[in-house]
């Protein structure tokens, strides 16, 4: 594996599925990788550089997984892991198929990968957005309709109208990136306030 999401909590204690490589079941499916028999090969890239790997091999109702992974400096470790995988009949025919986590047997569509390649509550992670204060939320949400609208991310970035696209329709989108810009705004002076009032009770504390 690499390595790659070892290297410890972040601040807030709790690590995200951003963090882990990811086994998406799905994909496998569309790439043949369920098929009986079949081995293949999944990798990770951040860029154009490698960040992990995992060899999968599989049979009839599962998967085997064999990777190396390490936690900080420790040395490499050997895994090979079997894990269950299940089909339902989906709604336009045809199966779907989902994992069986190895820890708990909850059926998901997702393992993340840290020692081992566990579903996200096992591993106690949590989603990116929840992790979000309303500022953050607010902008990722503006930050959209800005790239829709052709132009770039950042606070207080206008996008001109694209060609094409009905006035009604383009001030409506401007005018929710207005309202979370102002969200975004409002919560800088709740915090500056926050911060000002510490250094107050700093110099206080220090002249007393």
């Amino acid at each position: 594996m690499g390595g790659y999401g070892s290297g410890g909590w972040n601040r807030t204690g709790r690590l995200t599925t951003s963090d882990a490589l990811r086994l998406d079941v799905n994909s496998l499916n569309r790439s043949g990788a369920l098929v009986p028999g079949r081995y293949s090969t999944s990798t990770w890239t951040r860029g154009a550089e490698p960040i992990g790997a995992i060899n999968i091999s599989a049979a009839e109702d599962s998967i085997t997984l064999v990777y190396r992974s390490r936690t900080g400096d420790e040395d490499w470790a050997d895994h090979r892991e079997r894990v269950r995988v299940s089909w339902e009949r989906g709604g336009f025919g045809g199966q779907r198929p989902f994992f069986h986590c190895p820890d708990c047997t909850r059926r998901v569509l997702h393992l993340y990968g840290f020692s081992r390649y566990l579903c996200r509550h096992c591993h106690g992670l949590c989603y990116p957005s929840q992790r979000e204060c309303d500022s953050d939320r607010a902008q990722r949400r503006a930050n959209r309709i800005r790239v829709e609208l052709g132009g770039e991310p950042g606070w207080q970035n206008i996008p001109s109208r694209p060609k094409g696209m009905h006035r009604r329709t383009y001030d409506r989108l401007i005018n929710k990136i207005i309202v979370a810009d102002a969200v975004t705004d409002d919560g800088a002076v709740r915090l500056l306030a926050r911060l000002q009032t510490s250094v107050q009770k700093g110099a206080r504390g220090f002249w007393s």
